[in-house]
């Protein structure tokens, strides 16, 4: 959950940090001091701001202060204003300095006294020099009833009409219709999604403005053809172009855009009157493809530098084209600039940075032949794909991090309620007003502040597609005045799931894998989603041997992918998420599966489809081939979504690539045998090929143990791994079957695969696999003899005893080979062995 959850009538923005003193303050407003003990800017308040800083040598606490928002290194913007020292206390390595007398709602820049620290040719060209390092800039809160916010302007080139003349030349294709007016707002509209993502994000305190320009000229991409007919002939060539039909991986190339003049193309940089320190370009190249006598988008990725040369006059830059999911490239392109910028403004240090958004766990791998891989600092935490992960990670950003980014400008917006949500502002992503929450009151549900409502959700547009294609979003979405959004009877306060109606839970269940879902009747619908005729539903459970799910798609689907997170810990910490996308043939009605991420080992699938509706049936196992392993319950799997319709238009659940972490809920009772026991061995085994420790003895024909301590009545050389061992045994407790692999020294009732009837004083019969025990049967050894049978076979160990099924478990290991098999004795169980079969 995130933001403010406290149930109590207490304001948490008088707090100003979170429910641990030493936590940094994280979304909230303006009313108290924004704290943040362990970085250099350790407390902002309106009048001024406390630095904690090292030093290369003792030297006395002095920085030099002034107040602007452009950095003194801006291209062609020489600094101007006053200056001041400010001095703390004497000479010392490690320094805390307070400094005070500032105005509200204004960033300043400072330069650290530290003349022992030779600066780097990068450091002075960002200001350092003359004993002092290089700036860095920290903005103070808003005065009473506003909200300090970062301005971020970002120059917007749209090239909307933009045709690669010579793919059409053969067919004399008419030259597309420039972009619609309801065309360009639909891009507009995307940008405005970026910035709202940006928004939330960032607990309100970065205003990503796109500030968009459009060259709406034709233009051509590539050469114009010597053969071209005259429609096609005298359109200016794209500035995009790079000099071949794609340049991965934007597509195209940068140039420098003059907002002034977006027509005009600029290969040097130039001097504005405020320096933009982020621009995107984006073209909208079409080519002809014969076979549908369409005219196509190109696709790209994205291709971003970051602010490096600011100072030369060069911003931080991306390109990529339009054919593919624009509030998506703006976001993940504009990021990567952002990541730089925090390089620049922040400590560039682990704790101290503005993530990466391509995920990876920390780790060091040194490689047998010298060579290491390395990944010192972690950009995978606990969440999802694309949009979850720059909305995870921008989330831990402290609000004091935001106000120290040195680009842009400093505003104030009004929030009088003082809640960290800004009032009424048609310019920002998002306000109080078209959030429908109180403008004077920091909560409008009576429970929640209305800042941590609105970051419920993660505000993003759906699964990654095409712009112009893309379906209205239609899953909940947080209601400032109602305090159980998604209507589940659990307050969003306290709801793990506060826009997911269903509980996050994975119920007991063993489903059988036949592709109807009479089996799930009962079993909570975790999931619906769809739109423009598709739906799906989406069930999961769980036994002791697999997770199972049952999805039911209706309407003409073409894809659905899911992907699990079983360790609980975010989709790229670890190699245990599993993940399968299932295609469907409309036209043979056949379903195929596409692996993802570490793929679906030991998958099961049954489907079926009847009429325009197609029930799939899966599983996933617990331990063996699978890289899960649980016990019981407790343990969480994230489950996230997508179906796609025949149109490629994609639909999620919640919002998009996040993870719903639902928890495996205890059985109870007895579980289910399943139905295909293995039949007995009819191969006799001599006795006399069995090797007998000390503690047995043949007596006319019969192997007899005496005495409490363990010993084995084995047969040796083996090498399997299914098989069936059969034996007739009299005894007055412990018949004890094993069988054990190479690696174990001493056969013994508590190792490997273990069977034993009559254990524990004559009272239990359960199943011993590599220590931990299966099943709890009160069958017990009467007089006379029984038959006895451990059986591993398709993935399953059994306990068999008079040729009922007593236990049975799920392989732990089913690739285990075994080189040994045998009875044990021993526990004053008095055990004789009459007859010994086996069937490999």
């Amino acid at each position: 959950m995130l933001g403010f959850l406290s149930l109590a009538a207490q304001d948490p923005t008088l707090t100003g940090y979170g429910p641990v003193a030493a936590s940094p303050s994280l979304h909230v407003g303006d009313r108290a001091p924004l704290r943040d003990a362990q970085r250099p800017i350790s407390e902002i308040t309106a009048s001024g701001f406390t630095l904690r800083y090292a030093t290369a040598s003792p030297v006395p606490s002095r920085i030099e202060l002034r107040e602007g928002d452009l950095p003194r290194s801006a291209f062609g913007r020489p600094v101007t204003g006053p200056t001041r020292i400010v001095d703390g206390g004497g000479a010392s390595r490690w320094h805390t300095l307070r400094v005070t007398g500032l105005k509200p709602g204004r960033r300043y820049f400072y330069r650290i006294w530290d003349p022992a620290a030779e600066a780097t040719s990068t450091e002075r060209e960002w200001g350092a020099g003359d004993g002092w390092r290089r700036e860095f800039a920290v903005a103070t809160l808003a005065p009473k009833g506003r909200k300090t916010i970062v301005h971020l302007p970002v120059k917007v080139l749209l090239m909307p009409n933009v045709i690669n003349l010579a793919s059409g030349v053969a067919d004399r294709a008419p030259l597309p219709a420039p972009m619609s007016v309801a065309e360009m707002q639909k891009i507009r509209d995307e940008y405005a999604a970026s910035a709202r993502v940006f928004w939330l994000a960032s607990g309100m305190r970065l205003w990503v403005d796109y500030q968009i320009v459009v060259d709406a000229r034709p233009q051509r991409w590539g050469a114009e053809p010597a053969n071209a007919p005259e429609a096609y002939r005298g359109l200016p060539l794209s500035r995009a172009y790079p000099g071949q039909d794609f340049a991965a991986p934007g597509g195209g190339t940068w140039t420098f855009v003059d907002m002034a003049k977006p027509t005009e193309t600029h290969t040097e940089p130039f001097a504005e009157p405020f320096p933009y320190s982020a621009q995107i370009e984006q073209a909208f190249p079409r080519r002809w493809n014969s076979a549908t006598k369409k005219w196509d988008f190109y696709t790209s990725g994205g291709g971003t530098f970051g602010v490096d040369q600011f100072p030369r006059g060069i911003p931080g830059r991306s390109n990529f084209f339009g054919g593919n999911d624009t509030a998506w490239l703006a976001t993940h392109e504009l990021h990567h600039n952002l990541e730089s910028h925090g390089q620049f403004s922040l400590s560039n240090r682990e704790d101290d940075r503005i993530v990466f958004d391509h995920p990876s766990p920390r780790r060091r791998i040194v490689r047998a032949d010298g060579t290491v891989e390395e990944e010192a600092w972690s950009t995978a935490g606990r969440h999802g794909e694309h949009w979850d992960v720059i909305s995870f990670w921008d989330r831990q950003v402290s609000d004091a991090q935001w106000l120290r980014l040195m680009f842009g400008r400093i505003v104030t917006v009004e929030d009088r309620d003082g809640d960290g949500f800004p009032d009424r502002d048609p310019r920002l992503p998002l306000d109080e007003a078209r959030f429908g929450s109180s403008s004077t009151a920091w909560t409008t549900d009576g429970e929640m502040s209305d800042l941590a409502k609105a970051m419920l959700t993660n505000g993003t547009t759906g699964p990654l597609q095409f712009s112009f294609t893309k379906p209205e979003l239609n899953f909940p979405q947080p209601n400032p005045r109602k305090r159980d959004s998604d209507g589940d009877g659990l307050n969003d306060s306290v709801d793990p799931a506060p826009l997911v109606a269903a509980d996050p839970v994975v119920v007991p269940l063993t489903p059988n894998l036949d592709g109807e879902a009479s089996d799930w009747v009962g079993v909570p619908v975790l999931a619906k989603m769809g739109g423009n005729g598709v739906s799906a539903t989406f069930q999961h459970a769980h036994d002791d041997s697999a997770y199972y799910a049952s999805v039911e798609i209706k309407g003409p689907w073409r894809r659905m992918d899911l992907t699990f997170d079983g360790e609980g810990r975010g989709v790229y910490s670890t190699s245990s998420v599993l993940a399968v996308s299932l295609l469907f043939d409309p036209a043979t009605k056949t379903l195929t599966t596409r692996p993802n991420f570490a793929g679906s080992p030991g998958l099961k699938l049954q489907s079926r489809t009847v009429g325009d509706v197609t029930t799939v049936e899966l599983s996933l196992p617990n331990r063996g081939p699978s890289p899960w392993y649980w016990e019981r319950g407790g343990r969480e799997i994230g489950v996230a979504l997508a179906l796609w319709d025949a149109e490629n238009r994609g639909y999620a659940p919640w919002d998009a690539y996040k993870p719903l972490y639902c928890r495996l809920i205890e059985p109870h009772g007895k579980p289910p045998i399943p139905a295909d026991v293995p039949l007995s061995p009819t191969e006799e085994v001599p006795l006399s090929r069995l090797k007998a420790e000390s503690g047995w003895r043949l007596e006319n024909g019969v192997y007899r143990h005496s005495g409490p301590d363990e010993a084995a009545l084995y047969l040796d050389g083996l090498n399997v791994r299914e098989f069936d061992l059969w034996a007739e045994i009299e005894a007055q407790s412990d018949g004890i079957l094993g069988g054990f692999t190479k690696g174990t020294q001493k056969m013994s009732s508590v190792g490997d695969y273990v069977g034993f009837v009559g254990g524990y004083a004559n009272t239990v019969s359960r199943l011993r696999l590599f220590g931990q025990e299966r099943g709890d049967e009160p069958v017990h050894l009467g007089p006379g003899r029984h038959r006895i049978q451990l059986s591993r076979r398709a993935g399953w160990v059994w306990l068999i005893v008079d040729e009922k099924p007593v236990v049975a478990s799920p392989d732990p290991n089913p690739n285990a080979v075994l080189d040994r098999l045998a009875v044990i004795g021993g526990y004053g169980g008095n055990q004789r062995v009459y007859r010994v079969r086996l069937r490999t």
